[in-house]
């Protein structure tokens, strides 16, 4: 996976929509990055929910620690 969008994602604790990850990282295949790094075992999740930046409601990805109720999934 991308260090940067990975950083991005471990660095905060709310979901992202596919269309606001790839605005902000133009140069990198956000799902196919995104779906490797779970495969290899990172702790993330992909569901509906809110993005934290254009606030729709989407089929979203959040990095998640420690949260297996996700219950911060989905507010934004």
């Amino acid at each position: 996976m991308d260090n940067d969008l990975l950083a991005f994602l471990v660095t905060r604790d709310r979901p992202y929509c596919f269309r606001c990850l790839r605005q902000a990282f133009p140069h990198t295949p956000v799902r196919e990055q995104i779906e490797e790094a779970r495969q290899a075992g990172a702790p993330l999740l992909t569901g509906e929910g809110r993005c934290a930046i254009c606030e729709q409601s989407t089929t979203v990805v959040a990095y998640i620690t420690g949260d297996p109720d996700l219950t911060r999934f989905g507010h934004g």
